[in-house]
């Protein structure tokens, strides 16, 4: 016996109102949990450097930095952090002006505390972390807690990680190049 066509309208019209109502339901309770509220951190190693004892940064390198600030542009970043070296200051500092925030330095000699301290103190926020070739890797592996980024090539500048760390779930971690 064929459904009389106004009988399923009606009950096709409800299922759609149901399956709805459950959706922005099930949104609401993650919504309250708070898995929206992820930490991001965007790790990159200092760009090309000069030589020397307390080296600066090659006209490359410069403009290296200045993209990072040019990729970074539509990013709202809530802080600036980079070690006490000319190079990685010099990395961040287009990135931070841009973003009218002060640079945070940082002792890359204790970086399983400053994961930690990021994590704690930038919850559901975006941070950028300038390092080096061997403490960039190794943040992304204390933020992410794993093990699996090695130490980056002395000739690879190009490097840069987005460390994601929601509420609840996984870390997750994405390598890309600028």
């Amino acid at each position: 016996m064929p459904i009389h066509p106004r009988i399923f309208l009606g009950l096709l019209l409800l299922a759609a109102t149901l399956l709805a109502n459950c959706d922005s339901l099930r949104k609401k309770t993650v919504a309250e949990l708070g898995a929206e509220e992820v930490s991001t951190f965007i790790l990159v190693r200092h760009a090309e450097k000069e030589h020397g004892e307390f080296p600066g940064l090659t006209e490359e390198g410069l403009e290296r930095a200045r993209r990072l600030a040019y990729t970074l542009e539509n990013t709202e970043l809530d802080a600036v952090y980079s070690s006490k070296t000319k190079r990685t200051e010099m990395t961040a500092a287009p990135t931070a002006t841009a973003k009218s925030l002060n640079i945070i330095p940082y002792d890359p000699g204790q970086l399983q505390d400053f994961a930690k301290d990021l994590k704690r103190l930038y919850r559901g926020k975006t941070v950028l972390v300038v390092g080096h070739s061997n403490t960039t890797p190794a943040l992304a592996n204390y933020l992410a807690d794993t093990d699996e980024f090695p130490r980056f090539s002395e000739l690879d500048y190009t490097n840069l990680y987005i460390v994601t760390l929601p509420r609840i779930g996984a870390p997750r971690v994405v390598k890309l190049r600028f």
